[in-house]
């Protein structure tokens, strides 16, 4: 079964009330939906596996089925504790206001300080958005 769509149709949009803290995750927000299509596939390409990669549209998306060949559950193993305190909580609503407004995240899960650095470096190639990186209980811009 080929995972990898040829089109954005197949990305999952975003659900309600999914804001907890995204620990050990590159993120960044993407307002054309082909583009994550070009970044979920260049990230599988640098190595990274369906389950370290979550990909979505819209504030419905985490009630759908995640973008083929990336993980599912979306947002549902964070730290519920930073949603409401701490100046991360800057970054987390952005993120629901961007899934409001319709558009799309990419968030990928890295263990260590060269796959953070290679997510980055994909993600800033398809988005001209912020790309933060998410660690314990602290956020980092990544340039």
């Amino acid at each position: 079964m080929n995972t990898e769509p040829e089109t954005a149709d197949e990305i999952a949009v975003a659900a309600d009330d999914f804001l907890k803290y995204p620990m050990y995750k590159v993120v960044s927000v993407f307002q054309d939906a082909d583009e994550v299509v070009m970044a979920v596939n260049e990230l599988q390409a640098s190595g990274f596996g369906g389950d370290e990669i979550e990909a979505f549209c819209g504030w419905e998306g985490l009630k759908s089925a995640v973008y083929p060949g990336t993980k599912p559950g979306v947002w549902q193993n964070f730290v519920h504790a930073a949603r409401h305190v701490g100046p991360d909580r800057t970054y987390l609503e952005r993120y629901e206001k961007h899934l409001q407004d319709g558009d799309c995240l990419i968030m990928v899960h890295v263990e260590n300080k060269e796959r953070k650095a290679e997510a980055a470096k994909v993600l800033h190639r398809h988005t001209k958005e912020r790309v933060t990186y998410f660690g314990l209980l602290m956020a980092d811009e990544i340039k």
